[in-house]
């Protein structure tokens, strides 16, 4: 059961329906959005918003995939209509305000396991929704205590639909959000915001100002209930990314050298993963050309070849030149592989360790 099939709800629908077809799935959403869905086959039946207590009593694991000011609101109702042994759980961004909320609603026959999957994508709605979306992305759970067991089965799940789930504390994982994912939004909202009252400024805003700031597009409404639900580590956050700022100011004319060698090395340290995978996997790095079909050629030419792609990254673009694009594979080998069979295609191209 699945309550909201807009993005997440409706990719949700889709992997499920794709990976295990014997498992029904229900929706829950006003009457147009379940036309959608049942049209493109994610569901197998739905009801709307107002028999939610109905549909929930139907469920044996119960998904909230609404905003999160919603889900606080849905926690006790949908809690009280389900059975024995099912499981309650949520999409939400933020956990501690949401595992606080069912620890007071849930009662002890139903289990609740909180859970954010960290992924995303553009657009929002059904219409957006991509049943590869949870694909090698990793997928955090908060169990409430004495749902480790629930925790356990839905782990199970989600593995089969290709996540990779990680069990943690809710406020350990608000923690890491509020540094990884909410500071670093403020942070491009602020820097457009910065450069955008310099008229005439941001026509000139080359590659790296687009790339540091793509998810200043991010509709507020979104973040709204993000930001209010998580204020207290994200004003932390912000205070020592202010302090940061502030003693590279101070330190801009003597010369910062110390500062951008331990940002590069830190930089290092992360995990070259795509999209969540928990191996770096080694690449081939090809130019393509602006013409139509390259692309296809490309990546048509590598499937002969019994090359398989774990991922494939665009690293720029130049319009009427051609892209630049990064194709991860499954082994060393198959990425010399590649380039040789690409090489031989006229591509520019290097394998990448």
């Amino acid at each position: 059961m699945i309550v909201g099939l807009g993005l997440m709800g409706g990719s949700l629908a889709l992997a499920t329906r794709r990976v295990l077809p014997e498992i029904t799935v229900l929706g829950v959403d006003y009457p147009e959005v379940l036309k959608l869905a049942r049209g493109k086959e994610a569901i197998h039946g739905g009801y709307p918003p107002e028999e939610l207590e109905r549909a929930a009593a139907e469920g044996d694991i119960v998904f909230l995939a609404t905003p999160i000011r919603t889900i606080l609101g849905l926690i006790p109702r949908a809690a009280a209509a389900m059975r024995q042994g099912t499981i309650l759980t949520d999409l939400g961004s933020t956990k501690e305000e949401i595992c606080r909320v069912a620890a007071e609603a849930v009662p002890e026959e139903v289990h609740f396991v909180g859970g954010h999957p960290l992924t995303g994508a553009e657009g929002s709605g059904f219409r957006a929704a991509d049943p590869f979306l949870f694909q090698n992305a990793l997928y955090v759970l908060t169990p409430l205590p004495g749902s480790e067991g629930a925790a356990a089965r839905l782990e199970a799940f989600l593995e089969a639909l290709g996540a990779i789930p990680v069990v943690m504390e809710p406020g350990l994982h608000d923690e890491i959000a509020a540094y990884v994912s909410h500071l670093p939004q403020l942070l491009a909202v602020a820097l457009v915001n910065t450069v955008g009252r310099k008229e005439g400024f941001l026509p000139f805003a080359a590659g790296g100002f687009r790339d540091l700031t793509r998810i200043a597009s991010s509709p507020y409404g979104i973040w709204e209930d993000i930001l209010a639900t998580n204020a207290a580590r994200v004003d932390r956050a912000l205070g020592e990314l202010i302090g940061e700022l502030s003693r590279l100011r101070e330190r801009l004319s003597e010369g910062l050298g110390e500062d951008f060698s331990r940002a590069r090395t830190l930089r290092a340290s992360i995990p070259k993963r795509a999209k969540g995978f928990v191996k770096e996997f080694p690449s081939v790095r090809v130019v393509v050309p602006d013409r139509v079909g390259a692309l296809a050629e490309v990546t048509g030419a590598l499937g002969a070849a019994g090359i398989n792609i774990k991922d494939l990254e665009l690293m720029r673009v130049r319009e009427g030149i051609g892209g630049t694009f990064r194709i991860y594979v499954g082994s060393q080998g198959e990425a010399e592989e590649a380039a040789k069979v690409l090489r031989a295609l006229g591509y520019e191209t290097e394998a990448v360790a």
